[in-house]
C-alpha cells in the first residue's frame, strides 16, 4: 500500500510538508467560463496553483484586505502535493458577485481510470477587487465559515467553539497557564496571538480550514487535533477540547526554535503535553508495553520508523514516547541549553543515533548499550511520574 505524507500531516505541526504544485490543473464540466467572472475566477486559481505559496501575496494573487489573509494567508497546504486538481465548482458566495466559493479536488486514478484516489477536496474564496490581475483575489475560508462560533480569551490565547461546543472554564484557565508555563521553561515569548478552534471531530475544523475533504489517518482513532506554526491550534477532540497541550506546546515552539528533526520536535510537546490523549506517564507506560511486547526492538528502528511487522499507531507512539524520554534525560542532564542543542541535530537516524551519547551524557558507548539505557531510562521515567 502507498504511502503519502498525508498519513500524518495533520496530526503533526502544519504545514511540515513541501508545497508541490498540482502536476495538472483541469476544470469539470459544470464549470461554464464563458461566463466573464467564472472565466476569470478559473484563470486566477489556475495561476495561483502554478506555485501555491506564501508569494501569491506579492504576485496580487492572494487578498491581503483582511488582517487574517495579511498574516495567514492558504491554510490548505496539505492538498499541495503534486496530485492532479480539478476546478468542480465556482458558485457565488451569496446574493451580488462579489465573493465566490471555489471547490478544487486532488485526486490521481490508476493507469486504466478505475481506481481513483482523492486527496482532498479545498474551499477556497474568490473576492472582487479592485486592481487584482484577474479582477478577483483569493482569501481563507476560515474568518467566513467561523464567524458565527462562540469566543473565549484567556490570557495569549483565544479560544473558538463550533456550533454544540461549550467553554469549560477549568480548562480554558489550565491550557491559558500552560501557555505561559511552557514559554517560561525555553525563555521564548509568549505567542502575540493564539487561536484555539474547537470543533465535534477532526473533519469539523478541517472543514473550517478550508477542506472539506481530507484523509485522517486510521492510527488517529478520532484524536485528531493539529498546530499551525503561524499561531493556530485545531481541536477535533471534545475529550480533551481546550486542553490539548501537545499542540499548544507545537504552537508555542515551533515559531520561536530552530526545530530541524522530528524525534524533538515531537518529543518535547509529548513531554509537556502527552500524546493522542494520553499523559506522559501513560506514554510511558505504552513504550513499556511496545518494549516487552518486542525484547528484539531497537532504537534505531524507533528513529527510522521502521519496526518489523508494525502498524502506524504503534510506531507513532513508540516515536512519540521515545521522543520524550530522550528530551527529559537531556534536560536533567544539560537543562534548556542542551534540548536547545538536541532541536539542531540532523533529522538523519544515523545521526541522530551517533549523536545522542554526547547529548545524553553518556560514554561513547556501541548501540546495544544505547539501546539498554533506552529500555531502563523508559522504566526509570514511568516510574517517577
Amino acid at each position: 500500500m502507498r504511502r503519502f505524507a498525508f498519513l500524518f500531516a495533520f496530526v503533526m505541526v502544519a504545514p511540515a510538508h513541501a508545497q508541490v504544485a498540482p502536476a495538472t490543473v483541469s476544470v469539470s464540466f459544470g464549470i461554464d467560463t464563458t461566463i466573464a467572472d467564472v472565466g476569470n475566477i478559473v484563470r486566477l486559481v489556475r495561476a495561483y496553483l502554478a506555485k501555491p505559496d506564501s508569494s501569491a501575496r506579492s504576485r496580487g494573487l492572494w487578498s491581503t484586505t483582511t488582517e487574517f489573509d495579511r498574516r495567514f494567508g492558504d491554510l490548505t497546504a496539505e492538498a499541495y502535493q503534486g496530485f492532479p486538481a480539478t476546478i468542480v465548482s465556482v458558485a457565488s458566495d451569496g446574493p451580488g458577485d462579489s465573493v465566490y466559493v471555489v471547490r478544487v479536488l486532488y485526486a490521481s486514478a490508476d493507469s486504466t481510470g478505475q481506481r481513483i484516489s482523492p486527496l482532498a477536496l479545498q474551499r477556497l474564496f474568490a473576492v472582487r477587487e479592485s486592481g487584482a490581475p484577474f479582477s478577483f483575489r483569493l482569501s481563507g475560508a476560515l474568518p467566513r465559515l467561523t464567524r458565527e462560533w462562540e469566543q473565549r480569551t484567556s490570557g495569549h490565547v483565544t479560544f473558538w467553539y463550533a456550533p454544540g461546543q461549550k467553554p469549560n472554564p477549568a480548562r480554558i484557565s489550565h491550557a491559558s497557564a500552560f501557555v505561559d508555563s511552557v514559554a517560561t521553561l525555553f525563555h521564548v515569548p509568549p505567542p502575540k496571538y493564539l487561536d484555539m478552534y474547537l470543533g465535534r471531530s477532526l473533519e469539523e475544523v478541517q472543514r473550517a480550514r478550508g477542506l472539506d475533504f481530507f484523509p485522517a489517518a486510521s492510527a488517529d482513532r478520532g484524536l485528531g487535533g493539529g498546530a499551525i506554526s503561524t499561531g493556530m491550534v485545531f481541536v477535533g477532540n471534545p475529550a480533551l477540547g481546550e486542553t490539548y497541550l501537545h499542540e499548544l506546546a507545537h504552537a508555542i515552539l515551533t515559531p520561536t526554535l530552530p526545530i530541524r528533526n522530528g524525534l524533538f520536535n515531537e518529543g518535547v510537546a509529548t513531554w509537556l503535553g502527552g500524546s493522542r490523549g494520553r499523559t506522559p506517564r501513560e506514554v510511558y507506560a505504552r513504550l513499556r508495553q511496545i518494549q516487552a511486547m518486542r525484547p528484539a526492538l531497537t532504537l534505531a528502528q524507533v528513529l527510522s520508523r521502521d519496526i518489523p511487522d508494525a502498524e502506524a499507531e504503534e510506531m507513532s507512539d513508540a516515536f512519540y514516547a521515545t521522543g520524550a524520554v530522550v528530551v527529559d534525560a537531556v534536560y536533567r542532564h544539560a537543562g534548556i541549553t542542551g534540548l536547545r542543542a538536541l532541536a539542531q541535530l540532523s533529522n538523519d537516524p544515523s545521526v541522530l543515533l551517533s549523536a545522542l551519547p554526547g547529548h545524553l551524557g553518556l560514554a561513547a558507548s556501541d548501540q546495544s548499550a544505547l539501546n539498554r539505557w533506552w529500555r531502563t531510562q523508559t522504566a526509570r521515567v514511568w516510574s517517577e511520574r
